[in-house]
């Protein structure tokens, strides 16, 4: 699968997820790669300085390594509110704007994909 980004230089998401370890680095990835096929046209560039998928020059999520769990960053604290019910039914706690996904808890793809096609929606895709 080819990546579009603004420029062949421009990959900070491909770039940041290479120089994570393992396991982070393939959970990301497959995170990253479900975020893509929902957004083929989404680039990879970087918002409120994370790396991440942008869309028309908005954010649609950031997916980040941190000490003790994986960030997802929809950009949008109404996105995480919406679901943050059903997250914590699963034990994956949420702030403001964003989902902490331990390593020991998996995310169901069909919620990861609700909460991006939720993204998409907001941003008018």
């Amino acid at each position: 699968m080819t990546v579009r980004t603004s420029s062949p230089e421009d990959r900070p998401v491909s770039d940041y997820v290479e120089q994570l370890p393992e396991p982070r680095r393939g959970r990301i990835a497959q995170l990253y790669a479900a975020a893509r096929a929902l957004a083929p046209d989404a680039t990879e560039g970087v918002k409120y300085a994370m790396p991440g998928l942008v869309l028309s020059g908005k954010g649609f999520v950031s997916i980040m390594s941190t000490k003790k769990h994986i960030g997802i960053y929809p950009y949008s604290g109404s996105v995480v509110q919406a679901f943050a019910a059903e997250l914590a039914q699963l034990g994956i706690p949420t702030t403001t704007g964003a989902i902490q996904l331990r390593d020991s808890v998996d995310l169901p793809p069909d919620l990861f994909t609700r909460i991006l096609t939720a993204r998409l929606a907001e941003l008018g895709g």
